[in-house]
């Protein structure tokens, strides 16, 4: 439902927040822990700072590191930023035209849940992800996406 970018984003965000004691985080570490190519992960990285996810860092020590703490910084934050907002708006089956008048098989069905996961998504903080997420499950994600150590 979200694009590979997004989908990076948000566990760059996790991995930023758990790394926060050390400062500023390179992307080429979080590449190397996310299994992502550098070049790629540094434009996700860029699209974050627009709306004030992230900071950056130049020099010897440079890096990202969040802007905001994570108790205000939203997963629909950062799909946004990545994303757009267009998915909420749009045919489940991108059909144009698609509406209350001509609706798709899908419209009704689709037009009540969209809201529910919008709004899931502007409710949830990375605050509520970090608790819910073990530092054991984070470790192995980690591992299994890369074969690299932890951030801890």
């Amino acid at each position: 439902m979200i694009s590979q970018g997004a989908q990076y984003a948000i566990s760059a965000i996790i991995a930023i927040s758990k790394h926060t004691e050390s400062g500023a985080v390179s992307a080429s570490f979080l590449s190397k822990s996310l299994n992502c190519p550098t070049a790629y992960l540094s434009q996700i990285l860029a699209k974050l700072k627009k709306p004030g996810i992230l900071k950056s860092q130049r020099g010897l020590n440079g890096g990202v590191y969040l802007a905001k703490d994570i108790d205000s910084i939203t997963m629909m934050d950062v799909i946004a930023a990545i994303d757009g907002t267009e998915f909420f708006d749009k045919c489940f089956m991108g059909i144009e035209g698609c509406g209350n008048i001509e609706p798709c098989p899908f419209h009704h069905f689709w037009s009540v849940e969209r809201k529910k996961i919008q709004q899931w998504l502007e409710r949830t903080t990375f605050a509520e992800v970090d608790e819910k997420m073990t530092q054991a499950w984070f470790d192995l994600r980690l591992q299994f996406s890369s074969g690299v150590p932890s951030l801890s």
